[in-house]
Parts: C-alpha cells; sequence; structure tokens
C-alpha cells in the first residue's frame, strides 16, 4: 500500500464525521492525539522504527483515534519545533532514520496538524536507542519476531554470521583434507606466511574457523565434511549449469560441500576446453583472450559465496551460457552499496570472518578490489560492460562473451607494454566512446558512478597532452569530450572519427543561411540540430554564441525576441 499523501490525509479527515480515525488507520497510515512535545516524540520514534521496518509510512499528531466527529476529534498540536523533532527522530534510532516532518493546515484546533512520514528502511531491522524493535503488522505496531529479528540483523551484516559458533561439532569434525587443501592454497600464494609454520589447530584459529572452544560458521563453510555441511547449513548450495545453447544442458552440478572445494571445481571448469581461448596478434607478441578470464570468474564466485545471505535458504546459481555468465546470489546490497554506486563503494561484506579467512589465504587481495578486479580485465579484453541487478532479496552478476573488440584488445595490450597504467575510468570511457559521439558533462556522473565535478576532473586528467586520451571542445562546465584523433583513428575508425567530431565549422554560416532561405527563421534548437551539435548545456552556449556573432553588425542575421522566444532572419529578408 502507498504511504498516503497530504492530500489523501486530508480526503480522510473528511470522514471523520462518519468514522473514527482509528478505523481510517492502515498499514501506512496511523493518527495519534497531541499531548505535549517531548513525550510524543517518544512515540514518533517508536512509530519510525516500525514504519521503517516495514513498508514506511506517516504518523498524523494532533487527532484523535477513538472521538467521532471531525471538529471533536481533530485538535492540533502546538509547543513544538521541526528541526528538533527531524533531530530527535534521528538520534533515537539505530541505524539513523531521515524522517520528514512537516505542517498540515486545517481549520480546527489549533491550525496545524504534524506530519511524521518515514520511509521504508534501506537496511533493517530499525530499533530506537533504548533497545526496542518493532514492526508494522496490519494496523498495529508489533515487537519484532525473536526469530524475525536475528535473521534481520545478519541479512543486513549487523551481525556477523560467519563468525558465530555452530553448535554440535568441534575440531575432530573437521574434514583434514579440506584443512591440507587450505595449506596447499596459501603455500601457492605465500610460502612465508606465519600460519603455515602452525599445527592445524591453530591454524584454523588463526583464519578463526575455530574461535575459544567453537567451530564458526567460516570454519563449517570450509572445512566442514560434506555431511555435516548438508545436516548444518543446507543453504550453502552452488548450482552450477552449463548450457552450450539454449536447449541443451550440457552440466546440471549441485554441490553442497566446503567453499575451497567448490572454488577449485569452478577453477577446473573454466580452465578446460568448456571455456575456449581466442588468440589475436599484437605486435610480435600473441594475447590469448578466454571467454571468460579465469581470474574474473574465481572473483565472481568468490564474491557470491561471500557477501550471501546464509540465512537465507536460496542457492548461489551459476549459469554459464556460450556468450553470457551470470552468477546470481542470495541477499541484497548492504552498507549502503547500490546499483548507482557499485564502482565506487567501499565494501561491506556481509560475512566478515569469512571474507577475512579468503583474505589469510591469499584467495581474494583485498577488501574492496573485488570488483575492479572483475571490471579492468572484461574491458582490457574489449568485452561488454559487466552488468549488475540487485533487489531486496538477490544480486545477479552478468559477465559477457559474445565477439570481443580486437582493437581494443590490442591497443590496451599495447600500452601495457610500453608502460602506460590505463585504469577502470579510462577503459569505462574508451569502451563508453566506442559506441558514443561523446561524452558531456551532464553525462559523467552516470557513466563513471562520480559526482559532477570529480567526473569532470577524471575527463580533465585524460584530456592532458601527457594522457592523450580524450579532447575537450568546449571551456565552460558544460564541455563535451571526444575520442582524441589518433585513440580514434584506431579504435572506431577514421569515417567514424569524423562523424564524431561533427560537421566542419566552417560549413556553419553556408548552412545557416541556406536553411533560412527555405524556412525563414531559425531558433537556438533549430540550429543545433542542423549543425548536429547536440542537446546539451554547451551545445546550447555554442550555438547561442554563433548566433550572437553572425547577428552583429557586421553579421548576416537579424534576431528578433528576447529569451527562450528568440528567432533569427536574414537581414533584409
Amino acid at each position: 500500500m502507498p504511504i498516503p499523501t497530504n492530500d489523501d490525509i486530508l480526503q480522510l479527515l473528511d470522514q471523520l464525521d462518519h468514522a473514527i480515525a482509528d478505523n481510517l488507520e492502515s498499514e501506512t497510515l496511523d493518527f495519534k492525539p497531541w499531548n505535549d512535545s517531548k513525550n510524543d516524540m517518544k512515540v514518533a520514534i517508536e512509530y519510525a522504527v516500525c514504519f521503517s521496518n516495514a513498508d514506511g509510512g506517516v504518523v498524523v499528531f494532533g487527532v484523535s483515534d477513538k472521538t467521532l466527529g471531525r471538529s471533536n476529534a481533530i485538535h492540533g498540536v502546538k509547543a513544538y519545533t521541526l528541526d528538533t523533532w527531524r533531530r530527535g527522530i534521528f538520534d533515537g534510532t539505530t541505524p539513523h532514520i531521515h524522517a520528514e516532518v512537516e505542517e498540515l493546515t486545517v481549520p480546527e484546533g489549533t491550525g496545524q496538524l504534524l506530519i511524521v512520514r518515514i520511509p521504508k528502511g534501506d537496511n533493517p531491522p530499525y530499533g530506537t536507542t533504548q533497545g526496542l524493535f518493532k514492526q508494522r503488522v496490519g494496523k498495529n505496531c508489533m515487537p519484532m519476531d525473536p526469530a524475525v529479528f536475528a535473521s534481520s540483523r545478519v541479512s543486513t551484516g549487523a551481525v556477523d554470521w560467519s563468525g558465530q559458533p555452530v553448535h554440535g561439532i568441534t575440531f575432530e569434525d573437521l574434514d583434514s583434507f579440506e584443512i591440507a587443501r587450505a595449506r596447499a592454497i596459501l603455500r601457492s600464494k605465500n610460502p612465508e606466511s606465519e600460519l603455515l609454520k602452525m599445527s592445524d589447530e591453530p591454524f584454523l584459529r588463526g583464519l578463526e574457523a575455530i574461535r575459544g572452544n567453537n567451530v564458526t560458521n567460516t570454519g563449517l563453510l570450509l572445512f566442514g565434511k560434506s555431511d555435516i555441511i548438508s545436516a548444518l547449513c543446507p543453504q550453502n548450495q552452488v548450482h552450477y549449469v552449463h548450457q552450450p545453447s539454449e536447449t541443451k544442458v550440457a552440466r546440471n552440478d549441485l554441490w553442497r560441500i566446503g567453499l575451497l572445494q567448490i572454488i577449485e571445481k569452478i577453477e577446473n571448469i573454466f580452465s578446460s576446453p568448456t571455456n575456449p581461448e581466442e588468440e589475436i596478434q599484437v605486435g610480435l607478441f600473441n594475447l590469448r583472450i578466454p571467454a571468460f578470464p579465469l581470474d574474473v570468474v574465481r572473483e565472481v564466485v568468490l564474491n557470491a559465496v561471500t557477501h550471501r545471505d546464509y540465512t537465507n535458504p536460496g542457492e548461489v546459481l551459476i549459469r554459464h551460457a556460450s556468450q553470457e555468465l551470470v552468477v546470481t546470489s542470495p541477499g541484497g546490497f548492504i552498507g549502503g552499496i547500490t546499483l548507482q554506486n557499485i564502482l565506487r563503494h567501499e565494501s561491506a561484506p556481509r560475512n566478515r570472518t569469512l571474507a577475512n579467512a579468503f583474505l589469510k589465504l591469499r584467495l581474494v587481495e583485498s577488501a574492496g578490489t573485488g570488483r575492479r578486479k572483475i571490471f579492468i580485465p572484461m574491458l582490457e579484453y574489449g568485452k561488454r560492460m559487466p552488468h549488475y541487478e540487485a533487489d531486496s532479496s538477490h544480486v545477479t552478476l552478468h559477465i559477457f562473451d559474445g565477439s570481443f573488440d580486437h582493437v581494443m584488445a590490442s591497443l590496451i595490450a599495447r600500452w601495457h607494454r610500453e608502460g602506460k597504467d590505463i585504469g577502470l575510468d579510462e577503459l569505462i570511457v574508451l569502451t563508453h566512446l566506442k559506441d558514443h559521439r561523446f561524452i558531456s558533462t551532464d553525462d559523467v556522473s552516470n557513466i563513471l558512478q562520480l559526482d559532477r565535478n570529480m567526473g569532470i576532473a577524471a575527463l580533465d586528467k585524460m584530456s592532458h597532452p601527457k594522457r592523450g586520451i580524450l579532447e575537450r571542445k568546449g571551456h565552460t562546465k558544460t564541455a563535451t569530450y571526444y575520442l582524441a584523433k589518433p585513440i580514434a583513428k584506431e579504435l572506431i575508425g577514421k569515417v567514424a572519427y569524423s562523424k564524431s567530431k561533427g560537421i566542419d565549422p566552417i560549413r556553419y554560416p553556408e548552412m545557416v543561411r541556406d536553411y533560412l532561405q527555405s524556412h525563414g527563421v531559425i531558433t537556438n534548437k533549430e540550429c543545433r540540430q542542423l549543425l548536429d551539435l547536440g542537446d546539451s548545456d554547451s551545445a546550447q552556449v555554442e550555438a547561442s554564441r554563433h548566433l550572437k556573432k553572425w547577428s552583429g553588425d557586421d553579421g548576416f542575421l537579424v534576431a528578433e525576441g528576447k529569451g527562450s522566444q528568440r528567432k533569427y532572419r536574414l537581414k533584409g529578408s
């Protein structure tokens, strides 16, 4: 049910002569009488938690919910400060809730109602700073079920499930073969590690697979025997499906075994002919480009099993098609990560102990680098940009094979051999400009997931002669950026480069004259369309500059009108 607007609330108040406010309440609306600002703010804090843990809602203060008759029920509010209420709700909740607090004018009582509007929470469960956790159920705020509460705390990362003890097993129940596997992995990556000098039990304590006298969930996931994992953690299932075509399934494997063994199985699959390579010539060297780079696949799977929600009964699904690898894991984004900031936001592991164990085993390099290790190799090979999808219960990552760009792959490989450092920003921009004429400063935030000023700074750095990747057109903050001529000719070809640069400015006056001889008048918008300048702010400025110059004393135009209504005619027409 949508959260009522102020207009909705006013319409409901019109019904108070025939119904009490309590009958008008819903899962997203509650009416409260006004007593005093201090005590009513405590009520607001409690309801902010209640609504945030559900679908959001609004509380209307100043209306008795048990009184019939509009004039009797609406008594209004007094002696409050809006900013004090906003700050009080923010300070009184954890995680902090940003509630909207506003006044609504009515003819009855004091003439004002207080509206507290609470959004659906991004990171439940929410509680008061006094430790109260409630959730809206129908028309009531009910204490959260202990099991639901515990699950919510885990699913949002408020509690590290991977570090919690597993009851019923001990060190003796762990699989010695999996411990040996972990040692072999670490020895191959860091033979000088101090962990390798330890006997098995201290080794596992160093990985936090054991804490105190208890095996942790991390210990179970990494070193548990398959029958014990199936019994105690059946949700630890990875499902691999290989589909060479839409109608053929070559493999359909279900693994409910230790995570290190699963990673090894995935590496074996993607080191086989199932993952074909193509070889291209780069100068005197040959560059082998796999359908799906092994390092990328390993990182994607490690991310999926590390960040998944283990209170969710779902599985990690790896769907391997000929031109696409799709990995879906249970649990939405946490810690403020969204689709709009996934490339930039700091890592927020849901299972920190498990993530640390992978880090100590050197299966991952450091926190926060995983997404770059996925995106950079794919773009360096001239493949499509990886694509995330997410909702509250799942995260899905698509990485693509398909027909890669040989020229892009050759160009980046040559730059690497020349010692040039090419980062993620440059790769994203190059990939974008293969299919688009230019990048405007209006587009940069969306393309690079940076704020506008930082995005412009990144583009300007690429435009510096020492980098020589881009050419900047325009001197205002609404400039546009094109591929630099030498790179464009190589990457997209001479013809495409010429088209991307648009019409030669020398021809502008001639084209405007021809247009006016046929149509009589021209506007700024029509001028931009005629000269193929685009619709950005910088294009409007550029068109205005040309039109102003051509309508000067020595020009061939006459301006008529002002502002957005201004038009231009040929002199003497």
